[in-house]
């Protein structure tokens, strides 16, 4: 099915509204057409509205991560994608969305706020994607969207490509592959491959995992050149701030130094997770991708409830399918991490 043919049918002819900024994108010169301040109380050029198509920003991380620069789209977190894919693709009270439990909360919810259903499948005994079920509800409900996180939170397994091309492949509606953590995982190959022979899949990056930029709230997706319209036609003129592209060139300046930090998170993960399995409360600690372990235990509450006495917070997810019991325990400094390894020794 083309992209076309999926968006709502008034997204296809929709206007969008044209800023000042895209009438005339011109550095310098006299601005007196988008009735900003002509005082720069910051002398940083914050009185001016910064570039609604982020330039700048997505040439540098179109260079730095191989990524086709007319395929690339930033948004205010990864957060923002999600309710923008919902809002192009989805009618409200008619079409649904299909995720697999567990999974990051925030699919289900933004399909809620925007009145559309939430197909679920849970994933299989391993954790896994469970292809044949996910391919069967596909079949049934027609969902419009397929969320599949992988690297998985809060499991942090990532998902064997070749399953996610299967499913994307059988499914003719959109299939949105999140890899917010993918860069903790060494061995990954990104979705974003897939797109050259399927222009429905769509794949999110974000800033705020491996480049340290959580507050500054940078989304990426990446995705056929169509679908990148669609999302340009509906998101706010001013969706991503002069300061957050500005971080993005910053934090790419130095990718250097957030190699050697990847490089101490990923021992640290090794370190935390074998000192984990050694405690005689924790009955499994699962293999992580991502930058947080999952481990199971026979007191959730209790241990959840003990760390936070000792300052230390981490996230219950025992309540959700499939994971009695459990917490999710980001990767600290090493000190951190000691820490928390002295409080659970001495429990």
């Amino acid at each position: 099915m083309q992209i076309k043919e999926l968006l709502r049918p008034h997204i296809n002819s929709l206007v969008p509204y044209s800023s000042a900024r895209d009438d005339c994108a011109m550095e310098g010169g006299i601005h007196l057409d988008a009735n900003e301040s002509w005082y720069d109380y910051s002398a940083q050029g914050k009185n001016r509205y910064p570039d609604p198509h982020h330039r700048k920003a997505r040439s540098a991380i179109s260079s730095c991560l191989f990524l086709p620069f007319e395929r690339t789209l930033l948004t205010n977190g990864s957060d923002e994608a999600i309710d923008l894919l919902i809002r192009a693709f989805c009618t409200p009270g008619s079409d649904s969305v299909l995720i697999e439990s567990p999974t990051y909360g925030e699919y289900g919810i933004f399909a809620k706020i925007n009145d559309v259903a939430v197909c679920d499948v849970l994933l299989d005994g391993e954790l896994d994607l469970d292809v044949k079920g996910i391919k069967e509800m596909i079949r049934r409900k027609n969902p419009k969207i397929v969320f599949i996180c992988s690297p998985n939170n809060p499991t942090g397994k990532s998902y064997d490509i070749a399953k996610i091309k299967e499913i994307a492949d059988f499914n003719e509606a959109i299939t949105v592959v999140d890899e917010a953590y993918s860069d903790f995982d060494p061995g990954f190959s990104s979705s974003a491959s897939l797109i050259d022979e399927n222009p429905r899949v769509v794949v999110l990056r974000t800033f705020s995992k491996y480049w340290g930029l959580a507050a500054s709230r940078i989304g990426l997706v990446v995705a056929d050149v169509e679908v990148i319209a669609a999302l340009n036609k509906i998101k706010a003129p001013y969706n991503v701030s002069l300061s957050a592209q500005e971080d993005v060139l910053e934090a790419l300046e130095k990718k250097d130094e957030r190699k050697q930090v990847l490089e101490d998170i990923l021992s640290e993960r090794i370190r935390l997770s074998e000192q984990l399995e050694k405690l005689p409360f924790v009955k499994k600690v699962y293999k992580s991708d991502a930058n947080f372990i999952l481990i199971k235990t026979d007191d959730a509450n209790g241990i959840q409830k003990l760390l936070l006495d000792n300052g230390i917070i981490i996230r219950n997810r025992s309540l959700e399918p499939l994971l009695s019991g459990c917490l999710r325990i980001t990767i600290g400094s090493r000190a951190e991490n000691d820490r928390l390894l002295e409080v659970l020794c001495n429990a």
